[in-house]
């Protein structure tokens, strides 16, 4: 016993000293800590085993904050990752269209001031577009209807509905001079512009509802694009009889029309790169396929070829074209070649080649006042210039949401809440807006103000003559 209790002294004696050591140490610890120095044997706290900064704050630009001249609640459909848009307005003419309590409302686009309101808020899906004084839209159960613009009257309202059994599809309006062409998926319907009867409607079944949102009418002949699935997946470009919607051709591999001139539609093959050895062979080219417009007939082809630097594999990537004018621009592994349109003789090189401003992991948009645009990987905006092949960016102070090019202007939405205005020629920043928003839709334009879309708000702000 006597031993025992000895032992027990000796036990709550050592556990004293313990806590007293750890007492020390703990304390020991605290001032090391605050001198920034930290055993690790005594970190508590796990690593990670992989940690990933995606933006660096850098300086906040300094400019001119701009107050909105006014704000205005609207529906919002904007959900960050998706694809798809949100809800949309339009400005046009002096006016704002957008949607709110599920209500097609027109404000003034100087003063915010609500001008008309149409429907019940309940029976509109909110899917507008505009053409020489009236507003077209789409009903919930898939019906076009026609408002005057400047009163918001209904002009007419379609009995033909638009609906198909089908998934999310793309959903398009697109009036022409006498026709309103409605595309839900792989289905085309052509309604009466003036009256809003179905003349007649077309699906390509082929397709299974996967249509694109192109669609071009030229010559009593509409053009649309699919997705068609196969042994190999590609676009698909189909013609349609303006008058019946009876097909007149189709033809596998031919994408969107780059130009429709004299009777013949110029067209890229896209199918015939896939059947390359791309890997092993550095030897890319585009084609650009000619055909009768009305009968489909192929009329000619041609060629322009390159060859990839490096060693194998090579990219399957064959290079993107976009046609300006009489220049046609292919994106040619770092560079973009520029060749004269209206004057191809095979075998001939392109008139100039420009360096792409960041290698190949650009997006080419397409030309805007003598400068080549590209999309990098981060959204923001770069170009080249096109006299002398001269780089240049235009930059915000943080994450871009949106940006829209209006001549000289740029406007960029930022996922910090606000908007910058940027001049195009001197990529210098003019003014900034806050708008409290993360997400953005299209920033609009109409009658000396931009129309800025902000998470269910719309913000008129007055152009600075800065922008000019």
């Amino acid at each position: 016993m006597v031993n025992s209790n000895k032992n027990d002294r000796t036990i709550k004696y050592k556990k004293k000293r313990i806590r007293r050591v750890i007492a020390c140490i703990t304390a020991g610890v605290l001032t090391i800590h605050g001198a920034n120095i930290l055993p690790t044997s005594y970190v508590s706290a796990d690593k990670a085993d992989v940690s990933i900064r995606t933006w660096y704050s850098g300086s906040t630009i300094k400019v001119p904050e701009l107050k909105p001249a006014w704000t205005l609640r609207v529906d919002s459909g904007l959900v960050e990752q998706s694809q798809d848009t949100g809800v949309q307005a339009i400005a046009e003419e002096g006016k704002v269209f957008a949607f709110s309590g599920n209500k097609l409302i027109a404000v003034d686009a100087q003063t915010g001031k609500q001008l008309w309101s149409y429907g019940n808020g309940s029976h509109l899906n909110p899917i507008i577009t505009y053409d020489q004084g009236i507003i077209y839209g789409m009903t919930t159960d898939k019906k076009p209807y026609a408002l005057h613009a400047k009163t918001g009257k209904l002009k007419w309202q379609a009995q033909s509905s638009t609906y198909v059994d089908a998934g999310e599809r793309t959903e398009a309006l697109i009036p022409t001079s006498d026709t309103l062409y409605a595309i839900n998926g792989s289905t085309t319907f052509a309604f009466d512009k003036s009256s809003g009867k179905l003349k007649w409607k077309a699906d390509e079944g082929k397709a299974e509802g996967n249509g694109t949102a192109y669609l071009e009418e030229a010559d009593g002949v509409v053009l649309r694009t699919f997705f068609v699935q196969g042994a190999l997946t590609s676009i698909q470009l189909n013609a349609y009889d303006k008058k019946t919607g009876k097909e007149l051709w189709e033809d596998f591999g031919q994408g969107d029309a780059l130009k429709i001139q004299d009777g013949i539609v110029y067209s890229i093959d896209y199918f015939s790169p896939m059947l390359t050895d791309y890997q092993s062979l550095p030897d890319r080219k585009v084609i650009v396929n000619a055909f009768n417009l009305k009968t489909g007939v192929k009329k000619g082809s041609r060629e322009y070829m390159w060859k990839l630097a490096g060693e194998p594999p090579y990219s399957y990537h064959s290079g993107d074209a976009y046609l300006a004018g009489d220049k046609l621009y292919i994106e040619q592994g770092d560079k973009v070649a520029v060749y004269n349109f209206n004057s191809y003789k095979a075998g001939e090189g392109p008139l100039r080649s420009l360096q792409r401003p960041d290698g190949d992991s650009l997006d080419m948009l397409g030309v805007v006042q003598e400068r080549l645009l590209f999309k990098d990987a981060t959204g923001n905006l770069v170009g080249v210039k096109l006299a002398n092949g001269q780089r240049v960016g235009w930059y915000g102070d943080a994450p871009v949401a949106h940006i829209d090019v209006y001549g000289n202007e740029i406007y960029m939405a930022q996922r910090n809440g606000t908007l910058l205005g940027i001049h195009m020629m001197t990529s210098k920043p003019v003014f900034r807006v806050k708008t409290g928003a993360d997400l953005h839709e299209a920033t609009l334009k109409t009658n000396g103000m931009i129309i800025i879309q902000a998470e269910g708000r719309l913000m008129g702000v007055k152009v600075p003559a800065t922008m000019q």
